[in-house]
């Protein structure tokens, strides 16, 4: 289980931003499962969803940001549950750019990738393995969501979100797995113990970050309507 609990360049607990936090926030003084409460639900509310000009960036990054995507907030997460005690690994897949529909429009998404990489992380608890993937989008993003349709009831497939209960998806930690985006998968990628791996062995992630698509026309829509739908 060590390789669960190491740091790594991307998983940087040790770097002075990481510590600094965990001591003002005295996690490892709670409880293990309100220890891995607050870690989550911080990772989920205040780093706001959105796309940062790189995916492949340490979490003291991430953190110094407070913005991020699947694959970086997940970078986040995994480094301050390794600094709480709590063994986590990286799991991967690739989703539908259904995902996007509503944030982006037109000609826009149809020139966007049709698939995109997705990865959430998997945190060893009480004997098992449980997936943690509904800190992706925060929740005041996806209360204004459902204020914007607030009939709409069962399945949603749109602005950064796939899920089967759109009223109330599984974004909360109960001690059981959470998820917000595990409804758009495609295709499995795998496990990894560690972000580091994952992008060594799928560079494409990173390199379609640098892009012209990405860093003139896809990032910045996809940030603007973001911040427009969370700003009401």
């Amino acid at each position: 289980m060590s390789i669960y609990l190491e740091s790594t360049p991307l998983l940087d607990f040790n770097s002075a931003s990481i510590i600094a936090l965990f001591e003002e926030r005295r996690w490892r003084e709670q409880p293990l499962s309100a220890r891995i409460e607050a870690i989550y639900t911080m990772v989920r509310d205040e780093v706001a969803y959105g796309y940062t000009q790189h995916f492949e960036i340490p979490a003291s990054e991430v953190l110094a940001l407070r913005m991020g995507n699947c694959l970086t907030k997940t970078t986040l997460l995994m480094a301050l549950l390794r600094h709480a005690g709590v063994p986590c690994r990286l799991e991967a897949a690739m989703v539908g750019r259904v995902l996007h529909r509503g944030l982006l429009k037109g000609v826009v998404i149809h020139a966007s990738p049709s698939t995109l990489f997705h990865s959430w992380t998997r945190i060893y608890y009480q004997k098992k393995w449980i997936v943690l993937g509904g800190h992706i989008v925060d929740q005041p993003y996806v209360k204004k969501l459902q204020a914007r349709y607030p009939d709409y009831m069962g399945s949603f497939y749109g602005y950064g979100i796939a899920t089967l209960n759109f009223r109330n998806p599984p974004i909360v930690w109960e001690g059981e797995e959470t998820a917000i985006q595990a409804k758009a998968i495609r295709g499995e990628l795998g496990i990894y113990p560690n972000p580091d791996s994952f992008f060594s062995a799928h560079p494409e992630a990173e390199r379609r970050t640098r892009t012209l698509a990405y860093r003139l026309v896809l990032r910045p829509r996809l940030n603007r309507n973001i911040r427009r739908l969370r700003e009401g």
